[in-house]
């Protein structure tokens, strides 16, 4: 929670700087919202926002869940932030030392980035991503990279376009400057799945560790079946599935039939949607 609030706060304080510097400079604060950097800071602040609440039920109840398009939101985020971040040091940076990291840009730039990615790595969402999620989550990117090819080399700046805020043009021909821009974001998303992933095999085995090897079977099952409970209380019902791989560990763990779990986990998610249908 803690991660994702500072997030949010960093992110519109971003935002608010960008918006009065364009005013001092004669644009309107608007002007703004058409800056990929602008609008990956709202989309992670966003994601943060809903996160917050979930954050604090968890709390409560002593266990953290997400709904997985919720999880994805804050990938997609993560990825268009770090898109951010790795262009203004390594592209704009080394040609405009002072705009890319100077006054607002440098929340933009640098802060902002750092602040979601140690955020999104920090929530324990419980999923992973595979290949097709991860092209789901760059549709906010693809977007915004087609809006922009069309409006700075399509239309132009002379016909009521953009200018080339992000310089895609001016070293490069267009057609190869925009592939390269579609491979790096590939290459970010697939860099913070690995990394995503790799914590979430770090917490399963850690949780796995600590659970007592002489735990007795009927309490596995109890927590088994309280796991379910939750997940269907608090979970998006769109979004449900069983944790195969926890209940693999625990079975071979505690020699406890994987059959026997599965049915325990799925009476607690039974019963916690229907606890969960009666409350609405």
């Amino acid at each position: 929670m803690v991660a994702c609030s500072v997030s949010l706060v960093v992110s519109f304080v971003a935002i608010i700087l960008t918006m009065v510097s364009n005013m001092r400079l004669g644009y309107t604060a608007s002007e703004c919202f058409k800056y990929f950097t602008i609008l990956s800071n709202m989309l992670t602040a966003l994601a943060s926002s809903f996160i917050i609440p979930f954050a604090i039920i968890g709390i409560r109840k002593k266990r953290f869940v997400i709904p997985k398009w919720l999880s994805m939101m804050h990938y997609s985020g993560a990825i268009c932030i770090t898109i951010v971040f790795v262009f203004a040091l390594f592209i704009i940076l080394p040609h405009h030392r002072q705009g890319a990291i100077g006054g607002s840009n440098f929340f933009l730039h640098v802060v902002c980035p750092l602040a979601v990615l140690i955020s999104f790595f920090l929530v324990e969402s419980g999923y992973t991503y595979s290949r097709k999620e991860i092209l789901i989550c760059l549709i906010p990117f693809a977007m915004y990279s087609i809006v922009y090819l069309v409006m700075v080399v399509f239309i132009g700046e002379e016909n009521g376009g953009w200018e080339d805020l992000y310089q895609l043009t001016t070293y490069l021909p267009a057609y190869i400057s925009f592939v390269l821009l579609w491979a790096l974001g590939l290459a970010v998303a697939f860099a913070i799945r690995k990394v995503s992933n790799l914590l979430y095999g770090y917490r399963r085995g850690k949780m796995m560790a600590s659970w007592k090897d002489e735990a007795d079977p009927v309490e596995v099952k109890i927590e088994i079946y309280g796991l379910g409970r939750y997940y269907g209380l608090h979970g998006d019902k769109n979004s449900l599935s069983v944790p195969y791989d926890i209940l693999e560990d625990a079975s071979k763990r505690f020699d406890i039939k994987i059959d026997e779990l599965y049915d325990a986990y799925v009476k607690g998610l039974h019963n916690g949607i229907k606890d969960k249908t009666k409350g609405e």
